[in-house]
């Protein structure tokens, strides 16, 4: 198996020998496990979730091209239609994601430098993530494409299976609603 099949063992990649197609799902890895995160609101599950969506598409190579971006399309419309079949059976949670020990150590410091600062910055990323969860399935996946992901509203349509006009949409009402629900932060 080699020291890259210990590597996709742990983190949680499929094996394939094709080095190339195996560097694309590791360096989209990050990104793909906070966009389901994003969506359904629990680590576990969206851990889950990537893992499925990344042996789907080793199990589909030869249906879609072999450049990078055509992999990570292909995976982010997988992982999309996960998150949404998981939100539809109303399968989510709440958990906090874990993983990032440098940076919590960081916010302990300051948390216990700036106690009332930190007590509004972490009311404040609360709010944010009760609004997002609050948004309907497809308009959560739209947005967090567009804001985390950086993709563009053609590749978001492609990613959700619709139209760049609904995508518009979409995004459109999830950015009013967001904005909505954080208004009594705005005030």
């Amino acid at each position: 198996m080699g020291n890259w099949g210990a590597i996709c063992v742990e983190a949680a990649l499929p094996a394939t020998g094709d080095d190339l197609f195996e560097r694309h799902c590791r360096e989209l890895r990050p990104r793909a496990l906070k966009f389901a995160f994003g969506m359904i609101r629990d680590q576990a599950r969206a851990e889950e979730l990537l893992q499925e969506a990344l042996l789907r598409l080793c199990s589909a190579r030869g249906r879609y091209a072999e450049g990078a971006d055509d992999v990570r399309r292909y995976l982010f419309r997988i992982l999309a239609n996960l998150c949404l079949d998981e939100l539809r059976r109303g399968k989510t949670g709440g958990e906090v994601l874990e993983g990032a020990a440098p940076l919590e150590r960081l916010r302990l410091e300051r948390a216990q430098s700036e106690p009332a600062a930190e007590l509004e910055r972490r009311e404040r990323l609360a709010a944010v993530e009760r609004a997002i969860g609050m948004l309907p399935g497809a308009e959560r996946a739209a947005l967090l494409l567009r804001e985390l992901e950086g993709q563009s509203y053609a590749q978001i349509a492609q990613a959700l299976g619709t139209s760049v006009s609904d995508v518009t949409n979409l995004i459109h009402r999830a950015r009013s609603r967001f904005a909505e629900l954080l208004r009594p932060w705005m005030e």
